[in-house]
Parts: C-alpha cells; sequence; structure tokens
C-alpha cells in the first residue's frame, strides 16, 4: 500500500519527519521539503505496520478515511498563503471521546461504536479551522475509566505500551499516548480526569499538559465527571504542548467553565522563551514516594538538574488529608456525576443510539458485545451498573464536597504556596512505572504504592495545571515522568519551567524500537 510518496520540490532535500517535533514540521512544510501529502502519509504507513500488525500497539480505534484528501487539499491551500497557522497540515490523534463529525466516536464503548456525531467538539474545530488534519481515533479505557484495565475498551481492545509492550500505556488516554510515542503522529488530544492525560505521558516518554478547569472546553466530549473534565495535549515536548494550547484554549459559550478566563487569547508559546529556572522556587513535594526505589532516584536526578540550573528547592508535606483524594473527592463526586452527566450527552447524539445509562449496559451485556472478543471490562460493567442504581447528585454529601471540601483543598495550595513564595510544586508524576498489561503477568515490575496515580488526584482535585515532562528512564525500557502544578492559569510558568528543564536533561528515553 502507498502513500502520497510524491518527492519534494527540485533541487530541495526531501525531510524525513521520524519523531519529529511540530517546529521541525512546520519548517520542512513551509520550504517545500516535505507536503502535508508526504507527512500524511508517513504516519499511515507507520500504522499500518505497527498498530494492527508487527508489535500491534492497538493505539488506534478508527482512522480518518479521508485524511488524505484533506492533505492534499491543504497542500494546494498553501501555495497561497503567506503565513501559515502552525498546525496547518500537521496530522494529530483524538481521543475516542471527542465527538468528531462523519468519524464513529465512541468513548471506548462497543455499544457506542456506530455513533456518528454531527459536529466536531469544540477544540478539535478549533484545530481543524487552522488546518491541522485528524488522522485517526485513539483507543482508551472505557468510558474513561479503567477499572484495573488500563487502556482496554470493548470498542478497542488493548493498548500496549510502544517501549515495551508488556506493560501498558496507563489510562485512561492510553492511545492517545502511544500513538504519539509511536510516531502515528506529530501529537494527541486526550482527556484527564483525575491523571488520565499526566499518567499516560508519564510512562510513554512524552509531555503532558492537564491545563486549568476552565482553560479549554469540554464541549462535545464524552463526560465523565465535570467538576474534574478538562480537555489536554499530550507531544514529545512541552514546546509542542505550548504550540497546541494556543490553538485550544479559549472560551467556549458552550462551557460555562471556560467564560472566566481571566486571560482570553493568551500565547503559551512565548513562555518559552522567557522563563527560566534560576532563582525559581519550587515546592518538592514529600508526600507520594517509597513506591518503586528506581523511580524515586529517577527523582533526585531531577532535582539535582534542577538545582544545577538554579532552583530553589523548597521541601513541602502536603497535609495527609491529600493523599487520599480519590475516596474524599474524585470518587464520591464521581458516582454522583457520571450517569445524570452522560445521560444528557446520550442526548445530542442520533436516534439510534442508546439514549439512557440502562440501555447502554442492556446493549453491553448483550451477545454482540459479551461474546465478542472484547468484552466490557466485567469491573467496568459492574460499575455501570452501580451508577445506574444510584442517585447523588442532591445528596449532603456530595454537596459539602463541592461546596466546602473542594474549595479547601484550592485554599490549603493556595496558602502553602504563599507561605513558601512557590512558583510551583514538583513531584514524580507517578509513584511507579507502567504497570502489567491486565492479562499477562511481569514479575519484574515493583510498586508498593496503594494507589501509583495519588499524587495526580491533587491538582484534579484543584482544578489546577499540571505538566509532566519525561526525566529518565528506568530497568524495563521504562520512561518516568515529573511534574510542575501550578495555581490556576500559571500554564505560561509552568511551561517556561518546564521546558527549561526537559531542554536540560539527556533528551528523553531511547526511542521504542519500531
Amino acid at each position: 500500500m502507498q502513500f502520497g510518496l510524491d518527492t519534494p520540490a527540485a533541487g530541495r532535500q526531501p525531510f524525513d519527519p521520524a519523531h519529529a517535533d511540530i517546529g521541525a514540521l512546520r519548517a520542512a512544510l513551509d520550504s517545500g521539503r516535505l507536503s502535508s501529502e508526504q507527512l500524511v502519509g508517513y504516519y499511515l504507513r507507520r500504522i499500518e505496520r505497527y498498530d494492527k500488525a508487527g508489535p500491534r500497539i492497538n493505539a488506534l480505534i478508527t482512522m480518518n478515511p479521508r485524511a488524505l484528501e484533506q492533505a492534499r487539499q491543504l497542500d494546494v491551500g498553501a501555495k497561497t498563503m503567506v503565513h501559515k497557522p502552525m498546525l496547518y497540515g500537521i496530522p494529530f490523534i483524538a481521543k475516542d471521546n471527542y465527538d468528531t463529525a462523519g468519524i464513529e466516536t465512541s468513548g471506548g464503548s462497543a455499544a457506542l461504536k456506530h455513533s456518528v456525531p454531527a459536529v466536531n467538539a469544540f477544540v478539535i474545530q478549533k484545530l481543524l479551522d487552522q488546518g491541522a488534519i485528524l488522522i485517526g481515533k485513539a483507543n482508551m479505557s472505557e468510558l474513561a475509566a479503567s477499572h484495573g484495565r488500563l487502556g482496554y475498551s470493548s470498542a478497542g481492545g488493548l493498548t500496549l505500551n510502544p517501549y515495551n509492550t508488556a506493560r501498558d500505556a496507563s489510562g485512561s488516554s492510553s492511545g492517545s499516548a502511544a500513538g504519539v510515542a509511536a510516531d502515528f503522529a506529530a501529537f494527541a488530544l486526550g482527556t484527564d480526569t483525575g491523571g488520565s492525560v499526566r499518567a499516560p505521558a508519564s510512562v510513554t516518554g512524552l509531555a503532558g499538559l492537564r491545563p486549568t478547569l476552565g482553560l479549554t472546553s469540554r464541549s462535545g466530549v464524552v463526560p465523565l465527571s465535570l467538576t474534574f473534565d478538562t480537555t489536554g495535549v499530550l507531544a514529545r515536548s512541552v514546546k509542542d504542548l505550548a504550540i497546541v494550547l494556543d490553538a485550544i484554549a479559549g472560551p467556549d459559550p458552550g462551557d460555562t467553565a471556560t467564560l472566566a478566563q481571566p486571560l482570553p487569547g493568551a500565547r503559551y508559546v512565548e513562555a518559552l522563551g522567557t522563563r527560566s529556572i534560576r532563582g525559581a522556587r519550587l515546592g518538592v513535594v514529600g508526600n507520594f514516594r517509597g513506591g518503586n526505589a528506581e523511580v524515586d532516584a529517577v527523582e533526585r536526578t531531577a532535582l539535582d538538574r534542577l538545582a544545577s540550573l538554579g532552583a530553589v528547592l523548597v521541601p513541602v508535606t502536603l497535609p495527609a488529608s491529600f493523599e487520599d483524594l480519590w475516596n474524599s473527592v474524585l470518587g464520591p463526586v464521581g458516582e454522583a456525576e457520571f450517569k445524570p452527566q452522560f445521560e444528557r450527552y446520550l442526548g445530542t447524539l442520533a436516534s439510534s443510539q442508546p439514549k439512557t445509562l440502562a440501555r447502554l449496559i442492556e446493549l453491553s451485556e448483550a451477545g454482540d458485545i459479551a461474546g465478542s472478543a472484547t468484552p466490557v471490562n466485567p469491573a467496568r460493567l459492574a460499575a455501570l451498573r452501580a451508577a445506574d442504581a444510584t442517585s447523588l447528585a442532591d445528596s449532603p454529601t456530595y454537596i459539602r464536597i463541592l461546596t466546602q471540601t473542594i474549595p479547601g483543598v484550592r485554599l490549603e495550595l493556595e496558602s502553602l504556596m504563599a507561605a513558601h513564595n512557590l512558583q510551583a510544586l514538583v513531584f514524580s508524576t507517578m509513584s511507579c512505572p507502567a504497570s502489567p498489561r491486565f492479562d499477562r503477568a511481569d514479575p519484574s515490575y515493583v510498586c508498593l504504592s496503594q494507589d501509583t496515580y495519588s499524587a495526580g488526584y491533587v491538582a484534579a482535585a484543584a482544578g489546577f495545571p499540571e505538566i509532566t515532562v519525561n526525566a529518565g528512564s528506568i530497568s524495563g525500557n521504562m520512561p518516568v515522568g515529573y511534574s510542575f502544578m501550578g495555581l490556576p492559569y500559571s500554564e505560561s510558568r509552568l511551561i517556561g519551567l518546564a521546558n527549561a528543564f526537559q531542554l536540560a536533561g539527556p533528551g528523553g528515553p531511547a526511542l521504542p524500537a519500531l
């Protein structure tokens, strides 16, 4: 199968797009050394060789059948454009819980595998308006909750980690992370409720951003819990995160959480060259260590790097209650919100699609899905049944968490950072490396933490931004991410800090052997 193998313009050397970042791709496209058609063709060949064949990474559920045609159209348009948007002609992957007009959007549920939205999610449309090309939809944990099977869904099966196929790509934005790591696209969109962008980015050697709640729109995205849901980015570098964030951030009348932004139109790329680490006061969080000795050793190296760059490292201990935010905040709120919010989403779909959670469960339990090679994870199905039987949206516990507990978490973080005059908090994104795939034991895996994702719940519960960037690798060829978390709408500062940290590092983990 051949995809767009035309040659570059006469006199110009061809450009190899392998693992290239957005800036390099933009320069090659603008110089004529590469066309969008060639770039899409390169990624399609990678997908053909490695996604459902070879190591079977299985990052993608659905392809955009018009990607090459759209690339050709953009190449024609480029000939008369003086200034092109940074993402013009550059392919990306979207998690399969983003609505995409004319392309199936399942949320990982086989019961929704034939749901074709009429319009694009808000942030998808923003990217398309700037000439980015959606190449495919990424597999994910079913309806964005893993329940012991990270990166597994009835619609897509199991996504594997390109660095080590005996391990998973975490969740729930598993396919988004694995797809970028395997070089199937330049960047990907994911969603993050309790860590679902940051953790997959961490275990696949990527940069990942959970933005401030309200900076990017959730319109047209299958909800899990809108108190915590964010739309975020996974990319090869912090610079690429900034480029994509510039493209997707901004108010959306369809998502009221985005209407209170203090700086609409902020330019995040500008933060790359204006921030350095020298003199920055960083709070080094000590609560979440001890899960894996190798991960802790990577953190010590990361802290040495920060110190060498001139950071002022301030040891801090978060309140003990912050170590159990899943049980005290995220879990109970998620239980209360999922059914009513999910059913509101179902109400936007075509009449042929299920309109209630009960009907989706009924379809999921039927023979076509239950008897397939990828039935619904039994634990996920049990959680859906429990959600359908639960009515907690007006319970005193839910209201107390929203009105007292979450504001208290925010206030404690703000007070801690103010008391120490901190620009950011830093910590290992996860306390353990990528876990073994659910269907195969790996005796080399070591994790002593009760919950390797606990650190990620802090930003989620507070609605604060967090960036993870690769800090090194450990045995099993497993990347390890390090996080920079800040106050609301401090993305520019975090981007500057994380970019300086990344540029001063060894250049990231060895690329997957694909």
